[in-house]
C-alpha cells in the first residue's frame, strides 16, 4: 500500500504543479513495406486541481496507515 499511496501523493502533485499529467503517445501514419512514418505528439492529462488536492490526501492516508511487513 506504500507504493500505490506514494504514486497518489506524487501524481497529485504533478497535477497541481503542471495542471495535469504530461506524456507522448506516438502513433503509426503510414506504413509502406518496410518503411514506417510515425508521429510523436505531447498530450497532457488535464486534472483539475480539487482531483489532485484528494490523490494527495488519499495517497497520504493510504502510506502513513500502511503497516510494516514483518521481518521474516
Amino acid at each position: 500500500m506504500k507504493i500505490a499511496g506514494a504514486v497518489l501523493v506524487l501524481l497529485g502533485f504533478a497535477g497541481l504543479v503542471w495542471g495535469g499529467v504530461p506524456y507522448r503517445q506516438t502513433r503509426n501514419v503510414a506504413q509502406i513495406g518496410d518503411l514506417k512514418m510515425q508521429v510523436t505528439e505531447k498530450k497532457q492529462l488535464a486534472l483539475p486541481p480539487l482531483v489532485s488536492g484528494f490523490a494527495i490526501l488519499v495517497g497520504t492516508v493510504l502510506w502513513c496507515s500502511a503497516r510494516p511487513r514483518p521481518m521474516a
